[in-house]
């Protein structure tokens, strides 16, 4: 690695530390508000669609809680990001420097954030099995040995929301009307992801139609893995992974393409 790339990399870490510190900066609770949003959204969401959604799961808590995670890691970073070249102009006008350091700073921030919450969530799920005491070890070590999937299912969901925010982002400086935009259509796209309902309370027609939001196939797999379900992929699941990839390069095209005329427009 030349002095040149060693040189973003830790201007890269830099920023991330920056954001990570930033977030629960003089909050007293501190990193515990990774575990406590996500279960008070939970439980109110839970209370409430319980009763109207005939979801069939066995546990709908666990079921939303896995689908909740992911979600927020998602739906916070597309906040954030996209008004952020306009939020970081004077640095942009001050230093020279890839642009899209200021985008993966946040993502990779609010990544840790979801590892750390992700973390908790499964120590949480081995104690109740081992305190039970009602699965083997044989079985415990399985349902431990689950949980390695979320590495590769959480490496596609950066790779898909950093697409987004690239894209997002970039318009976003031209554009004013995009940040708004987005504000406005996450709270719908959260209803347009099967978080508090399963996609087998929908009709086969409408099923495929959910599978054009990509985020459909990723929390499918987030849900299926603190189920203890078959972990599988459908085609309609891998043309999903595959639109999010051409998402990411998409995004991340356009905002280099439009990166030299920043300075011009924030």
């Amino acid at each position: 690695m030349n002095a040149s790339k060693l040189h973003w990399l830790e201007f890269l870490v830099s920023m991330t530390e920056k954001e990570i510190k930033a977030r629960y900066k003089h909050a007293v609770l501190g990193f515990l508000w990774i575990l406590i949003n996500p279960l008070l959204q939970m439980l109110v969401i839970g209370l409430v669609f319980r009763f109207f959604v005939p979801v069939q799961v066995d546990n709908y808590f666990l079921f939303l809680f896995a689908g909740l995670l992911p979600w927020n890691f998602f739906s916070y970073s597309l906040s954030k990001t996209t008004p952020m070249v306009l939020n970081e102009r004077n640095l942009i006008k001050k230093a020279s420097f890839p642009r899209e350091v200021i985008i993966f700073s946040i993502i990779l921030s609010n990544l840790f954030h979801l590892f750390v919450a992700l973390g908790l969530f499964i120590i949480i799920l081995l104690g109740q099995k081992i305190l039970s005491g009602e699965a083997s070890f044989v079985e415990i070590l399985f349902f431990t040995l689950r949980f390695l999937w979320i590495i590769p299912i959480t490496l596609w969901l950066t790779i898909l929301v950093s697409g987004f925010s690239l894209l997002f982002s970039s318009l976003n400086v031209k554009y004013r009307d995009v940040n708004f935009a987005v504000q406005a259509i996450l709270p719908l796209w959260f209803y347009a992801t099967p978080i508090v309902y399963t996609l087998s309370l929908l009709p086969p027609s409408l099923r495929h139609v959910l599978y054009l939001n990509p985020v459909t196939t990723v929390l499918e797999l987030y849900q299926a893995i603190f189920l203890e379900q078959p972990i599988s992929f459908s085609w309609a699941q891998v043309a999903s992974i595959l639109m999010g990839v051409v998402i990411f390069f998409i995004g991340f095209y356009f905002f280099k393409k439009e990166e030299p005329f920043f300075d011009d427009w924030v």
